[in-house]
């Protein structure tokens, strides 16, 4: 089979959207100036960079760099591809060992030689602290809203906070309801997006609907809300 070039994306839930075009838009103009021919993109939506467990897209590319079909891998930033120091040094292993060029676009790293894997180490070491103090924070956030009996995570749609409180978004929750009933009748998560952008419909940031905005709402149920931070 031929050895392919690849450019792998993550994005948060939250930024699904432009976050996808816009790293696969870089990528593009990155490779088309190094001469390199993307055959293929590995897109992880919704996941986080702590580790490469849960990655399908991640695990299902590094399959393909075990079976040597891989040559060159290409990503926006050292943060997209892992936050977790010990899982980049594994992967930079497997990487050296089936000699794939890996091209990072935002800090300008490649594993080519000696000191690009130092940075590459150095980094990874950087981001993985990064990462485990906004934990902290987050946590520390959390335990004081937790106190107060407040709303402490992001108000997911179909809801808004009043107060620190959880409420039912009313025109929300009809959007979601329509999802619900479309999906049930087959519709695809493409057509659906269009259906909503069609008709006016926006995300809780204001932006249009995109085919991963639909399935991560339909992914995330009700029950998985703590309402037992809400009063009352």
């Amino acid at each position: 089979e031929d050895i392919m070039n690849i450019g792998y994306i993550r994005v948060s839930t939250d930024q699904q959207g432009n976050s996808v075009i816009s790293q696969k838009e870089i990528i593009s103009s990155y490779s088309k100036l190094k001469g390199i021919e993307i055959d293929d993109y590995f897109v992880d939506f919704g996941i986080s960079g702590k580790n490469t467990i849960k990655r399908e897209k991640y695990l299902e590319l590094m399959e393909l760099v075990k079976s040597g079909k891989v040559t060159t891998i290409i990503t926006t930033s050292l943060s997209r591809w892992s936050r977790n120091t010990l899982d980049l040094l594994k992967s930079v292993e497997v990487l050296k060992k089936h000699k794939v060029s890996f091209e990072v676009i935002k800090e300008q790293v490649s594993l080519n030689s000696p000191m690009g894997e130092f940075f590459v180490s150095i980094l990874g070491s950087i981001y993985t602290l990064e990462r485990q103090l906004i934990s902290e924070r987050t946590k520390d956030v959390i335990k004081n809203k937790k106190m107060n009996g407040k709303v402490y995570s992001r108000t997911p749609y179909g809801y808004e906070s009043k107060d620190g409180m959880l409420i039912e978004n009313p025109l929300e929750q009809r959007v979601l309801r329509k999802i619900k009933r479309l999906r049930t009748k087959g519709d695809s998560y493409n057509s659906i997006s269009k259906f909503l952008n069609r008709n006016k419909y926006t995300t809780k940031m204001g932006k249009k609907f995109t085919k991963e905005n639909v399935y991560s709402l339909l992914k995330t149920e009700r029950k998985n809300i703590n309402l037992s931070s809400v009063n009352g």
